[in-house]
Order: C-alpha cells, then structure tokens, then sequence
C-alpha cells in the first residue's frame, strides 16, 4: 500500500504493547534488512525524541531496484487511557510530520494508524485538517471537520474526550499566536 500510493511517511499513534496487550504488530525491521514479499526493507536511523520516535527506512522494489526512504513517526506520548493532558506537544508533532512532508517534497498521502484506526488516528487527521484551516482559511469548524470524516471512515474520533481533545488543542494553537503581531 506504501508503495503503490508513493506515502513516504507513516505516522503510527499507539506503543506495540499497552496495558499489558499487543495493540500492534512490529512491521518494520528493527536492526538488519528484511524482505516482505517484492520489498526490501533496509533500517537507516532511529532518533527519540520526547515524545515521538522518527525511524527512517530505504525500501527497495527487488523487482526493479526503484528505492525510496520512508520515515515512520511514532508518537509515544499518548496515555494508555485516555488523551494527553495538553494539546500542545500533539499539535507540536503534526507540525513536525507536516514539516518533514513538505521539506522532502514528498507527493504521497500520510498513512496514519493507530490500534483500531478510528480514535487517535481520528483526532490525527480531525487536527491536521482543522489547523491547516485555521492557518491559510482562518476557519474553525471541528464539528464539521469529524462530520464530514466520519462519511468516510464510520466511528472517526471514537470517544468523547478525544472530541473534547480536538477543541481543547484547537483552542491551545489559536493561544499560541500573537494577536497583536502586524
């Protein structure tokens, strides 16, 4: 799916094991090379940051030998019940997500996942969407922003405090501006 849709960021929302379960398979390589069918998957670096991991891969099509470097963000801030306390560090690593996005001039979506894909991955996209709007339209509408995703992915931003989560991080990036800035 990576390749064929050229997504060269993956953004993964959960730890592999929270509350004592697996909540998600390990799927890339951790120290040597691993082949997944056609694919060679080549580990390059692995850097923690406070509250994300950034792995970088070389992917090859065995095929042809066409590469492509992958970088896979994992935020690992996120409470094993629950929302982060602050939206700040969550609005932080979007922005660090968006920025790496731009800066390799990368065409391909964003994957996003997380356990069940519905919750934090909701409140990924939900966010992504909102501030992206907030930034070049001046527009806030998460209400309709999660409407409109839930037409397409049923359960998108699953509880009630991620709903609440969304506002409070909204809320805490139009604080971060300066209002009186010409």
């Amino acid at each position: 799916m990576l390749w064929e849709h050229n997504s060269t960021i993956v953004v993964m929302l959960t730890k592999l094991r929270e509350m004592g379960r697996e909540k998600c398979h390990q799927y890339w390589p951790a120290e040597r090379s691993a082949r997944y069918q056609y694919f060679v998957v080549d580990p390059m670096a692995e850097y923690n940051m406070p509250q994300y991991i950034l792995r970088e891969f070389k992917v090859t099509d065995a095929r042809d030998g066409q590469s492509r470097t992958v970088r896979q963000f994992q935020f690992t801030d996120w409470p094993e019940q629950g929302v982060p306390k602050s939206g700040e560090g969550f609005i932080d690593f979007i922005g660090q997500v968006h920025k790496t996005k731009e800066q390799f001039g990368q065409d391909g979506p964003i994957t996003v996942h997380c356990s069940a894909g519905v919750g934090r991955t909701g409140v990924f996209i939900t966010l992504s969407i909102v501030l992206e709007r907030m930034r070049y339209e001046g527009v806030v509408d998460i209400f309709q922003t999660v409407k409109m995703l839930r037409t397409q992915r049923p359960a998108t931003v699953q509880t009630e405090d991620q709903y609440q989560f969304c506002y409070r991080a909204g809320l805490e990036y139009l604080g971060s501006f300066d209002h009186y800035a010409t």
